[in-house]
Formats: structure tokens, sequence, C-alpha cells
């Protein structure tokens, strides 16, 4: 069920935005959509006798998002005061005249889902060995588990189990459900467990990577592991106004669809970027896309944010034999360019909780662990072993920034399996060094960036201003410019010319950068493997419950 969640807003400051004051700006609107009206829907049905659509509508310029929204005829559903957006229903044929007014942006509120991953390549042993991986198992026997500080957990809801003795602090439903510690469909528990669980269920065998941070449920999906693009920047919206009262520090979004727009226009970006703004770190999975080029979802293609991909930690404390997962989506982004992920960390057959009777467990009897544990594989589940390897370092550090925390993260990572920054970014997590590394700072703003269109060619030489690879934006005892390996020399790509080559398996080819641009429009069809792409697994720009097998989680 569509969740049309309002926060904040009162009817008062509602009429005084329908109103809208600026007559004068209201009437060139309502001249532009009958200009475009005229010579641009010439045929088209009556926009009465036209079938609606729900879209996010957002406003860059001097026109506001509710004044054009209710000039083509459609209804507010939500109005965000986070950004200047709306998530409203509008007559299908004048999408495109709305999209035409001059600051506009329309964007489908797409199904998003939760992200789980159909493996090509067989699991290992069930493992926990991401706490030797990363030192957080070392941080703990020195007395930081991520005291103190509050995780948001956006997801499927979070059951009140055992293993958050009382840290699992609020929340809200935002499906419409009201109970925030309800997980029907399992993957929000997973995740949590992994972020902070305590290993109580497990007679502490298998405790998370900040046993002792605190846990916040932003539940935004039921039992089928989906939600919109809507319910997410509301949830997204809550978080911020709520931080204060909670104490949240990170924000975990392991969930993500395929982006159609540039992170300029991308309205789940720019909630991402307005929570980071407040001072919340928010880090995204990097989507299980992969292994091709251009396939990071959003929000993990937005600059600001932690990207994490995942890595094979092959169930073994020592760094040495990782290798890549080839779910693990790869950047660059498309079509901006940027240079993801962030870094990487353990992905595959990684132990955390279960949640008793959801839609994960009841289908996947093979996966589960003991009584009240479950093995899966995502980059999910990546990105929550680094929200709380987050909770750590501001534990350690408290008062540091957004930035700070990125910059700790990335600036410390041990060496990744491959090398490449386009597939395991900085580096592999480490959180041990982060947390006890001297000050580090990162200087990084997506302020005046401008969009890029699909197809158009841009430059992948790191010099924006928020590029993780631009030396100039960092400073700090630690930062090596660069990872080890041949591919990045400084400032600039060296190797052989890019090819579109993937990486295939666990390694990636020896085709490198050089001069290094990245076309859009030379991501097509053909570049997805059938295989790995077809009707069952993929539904959309969402993966649907099918997904989830026992292949998936073991």
């Amino acid at each position: 069920m569509r969740q049309n969640y309002s926060s904040g807003t009162n009817a008062g400051h509602r009429a005084r935005l329908i109103s809208w004051r600026k007559g004068r700006a209201a009437a060139a609107v309502a001249a532009a959509i009958a200009a475009l009206a005229g010579t641009s829907l010439a045929g088209a049905p009556a926009a009465s006798a036209s079938p609606g659509v729900t879209v996010i509508v957002t406003a860059t310029g001097l026109l506001s998002p509710v004044a054009a929204v209710l000039e083509v005829g459609g209804t507010i559903l939500t109005q965000y005061h986070l950004i200047d957006a709306v998530d409203a229903v509008i007559p299908a044929a004048l999408e495109p005249v709305l999209a035409a007014l001059p600051g506009i942006s329309v964007t489908a509120d797409a199904t998003v889902s939760v992200q789980s991953t159909v493996e090509s390549t067989g699991p290992h042993t069930p493992s926990d060995a991401f706490l030797q991986e990363t030192g957080a198992a070392q941080l703990a026997a020195s007395g930081d588990t991520g005291q103190g500080v509050t995780v948001a957990v956006l997801d499927t809801g979070v059951d009140n189990l055992p293993d958050f003795s009382g840290r699992l602090i609020g929340g809200v439903d935002l499906t419409g459900g009201n109970n925030p510690y309800q997980d029907d469909y399992g993957h929000g528990t997973f995740v949590a467990g992994l972020i902070a669980g305590n290993g109580a269920s497990s007679g502490g065998q298998y405790p998370g990577e900040a046993p002792g941070a605190n846990l916040l449920s932003i539940k935004v999906a039921g039992a089928n592991g989906t939600t919109h693009l809507g319910t997410l920047i509301s949830a997204l919206q809550w978080a911020v106004d709520h931080r204060s009262g909670y104490g949240i520090k990170v924000l975990n979004l392991s969930l993500g669809f395929q982006p159609t727009e540039s992170t300029v226009l991308n309205p789940l970006d720019q909630a991402v970027e307005a929570a980071w703004h407040t001072g919340i770190t928010v880090v995204a999975s990097a989507g299980n896309a992969g292994p091709f080029n251009g396939t990071i979802l959003s929000p993990g293609d937005d600059p600001l944010v932690i990207t994490v991909g995942a890595l094979d930690d092959m169930a073994t404390p020592s760094v040495s034999d990782d290798e890549m997962n080839n779910f693990s989506s790869a950047g660059p982004t498309s079509p901006d360019g940027w240079v993801k992920p962030d870094l990487v960390t353990s992905g595959r057959s990684v132990v955390s909780l279960a949640a008793p009777g959801s839609t994960i467990y009841n289908n996947n009897p093979s996966a589960r662990v003991g009584p009240a544990n479950f093995v899966g594989s995502g980059t999910s589940f990546s990105a929550a072993i680094t929200s709380g390897a987050a909770a750590l370092v501001l534990a350690a550090n408290p008062g540091l920034t957004p930035d700070q925390v990125k910059a700790r993260l990335l600036g410390n990572t041990n060496p990744g399996p491959v090398g490449n920054p386009f597939v395991d970014g900085h580096g592999a997590l480490n959180a041990y060094a982060a947390a006890t590394s001297g000050p580090m700072n990162y200087h990084q703003s997506a302020a005046l960036l401008p969009p890029t269109l699909l197809g158009a060619t841009v430059s992948l030489m790191p010099t924006g201003s928020a590029d993780t690879w631009n030396v100039g934006l960092w400073s700090g005892t630690s930062w090596d410019q660069g990872p080890s390996g041949p591919s990045w020399n400084g400032s600039s790509w060296n190797g052989g010319a890019w090819n579109g080559s993937v990486f295939v398996g666990r390694a990636w080819n020896d085709g490198g950068w050089s001069g290094a641009a990245w076309n859009g429009s030379q991501w097509d069809g053909s570049a997805w493997d059938g295989t790995g792409w077809n009707s069952s697994a993929w539904n959309g720009s969402a993966w649907n419950g099918n997904a989830w097998n026992s292949s998936s989680w073991g």
C-alpha cells in the first residue's frame, strides 16, 4: 500500500503555498503551460480523460512545485520540506508539459527494493569473519562498541530481539502498519544485526560490528520488501526532523533503484544530500547489479554519501585472500561518471539475525543458522557493516562531521582485492584504523554541480568538488593519494584504453583508463548478461520477492 506521509506540514501552511502569493509568477506558469499544451500535445486526450501517474516534482528555480502541479490539474499527495518537492498525481498526457517548465523536474515515483542478490558463484561457509577483518573485534576488546551513537535503519522494520538489549530506542512505520518493530520481510532485522546486534541469541557467537550502538527503525517496506521513492524521501525527512531527539548520527540505506537521471536532479539523491548537510553520515549499498560498469544504484550514486560494495572475505580473518564478488555493482556512475563505490567490505555468506516468520525466513529454510540466525549475501550487508564501523569511529571521536567520518573510513582502508577505483573504491574497510587514526579531513561539496544528461560524455579526471580522488580536497596525517596497485597514479589515469570490459568472476581485466571519459550512450542492453538479468529476477526497476532464494542466502 502506498503511504502518503507528510511530516510537519500543517493545513494553513499548505494553503498558503497553494495560493502562491507570487501572482505574476503564477500567471507565467499558466501562460507557459497553455503555450506548451498548444504546441506539444496536439491530438492528446484532454487532461481530465488522461490516466494519472504518480511522480515526484522538484524545483530548482522560482516556480513552486505545488503551483506547477496544480496548474496541470494534478493532486498533491505529499509536500516535502527536506527538499523543494512534492509527491503528486498528474495527468499522464501533461507530464511532458510539466517537465518542460523552467526549473521543474519530474521523476517517476519508482518502486525501490531492499538489496538482494542472485549469486552466480557458490557460497562458502557462513561466517562472521568481518569482525576480525575490519578490526571491530579488536576495538570491542578495547572498549569501543559504538556506545552512545544512534544508527537509523531505513528498511523493512527491525524485530525487537534480545540482541538489541534495550538499544532499539525508537522508530516509525511509514507503510501504514503502525509497528516499526515488526519485520515481515526479514531484511531490516538482518541489517540491524550486522550493525549493532550483541550476539545474545547465539550465545555471543554472532555479534554485529558495533554491538553497543543504538538503533532506530524507520520502516519503509513491508512483507514484499519494496517501497516507493516518495516514501523514502518521507523517511529521510523524518530522520532529519528527529535527529536531535534520538541523537541520530548514522543512517543506513541498504536499498536502491537504477537511476535514470543525474544526481543533481534525482530527488532521492537530493534528499540524502540534505540529510548529510544536517550532520547525519549516510551509508548506502552500491547495488547487486554488477559486474558491469555503470551499475551503481541510487542513492549509492550520490557523490556525498559513503557507497559500499561487497567483497568475499573467504570466511577467514585475513584480508590477504579476499576476492571481489561479481554481483557487486561497479562504477563509474551513470550518467555522472562519479568514481564509486567508495570502499568495500564483507558481503558474501555473512551471518546475522533472523526474523522468524518473515518472508525471507519462511522461504529460505536452508539459510537458517541455529535457532536465531541467518546467512545472506549482498551489498546491503556490506553497507550495514560499514554503518556499524561509522558508529565505532564516532564513539571514539565524538563530534566528527559526516565529511570527517568519510575521511576516516576512506583514508584508512586496507588494499582492496583488485585495486581498481571503480570496483573496490579506496580499498577494504578497516574500522580499527579509522577509529584510531589521527585527524583527517575531506572537504566535499555538490553545490552548483550541473546536471549530466544521459548519453553525455563526462571526464573521469578527479578534479571535481565532490570527487574523493581529488587529493586537493584532503588533509590529514594518513592520507594516501591512491590505492595500492597500478590502477591509479596520483591525479591521472594510466594503463590501456578503456574498452567497456567488465571484471569477470573475481578479477578485473587488464583494460585500464587513459584520458578517461565515460559516455552513457555506450551503456546499452547488449552489455547485460541475459543469464543474470531475466524476468524472474528483475521486475521493472526493482527486485521482486522471487529474487530471494536459498542460493542468495547461503
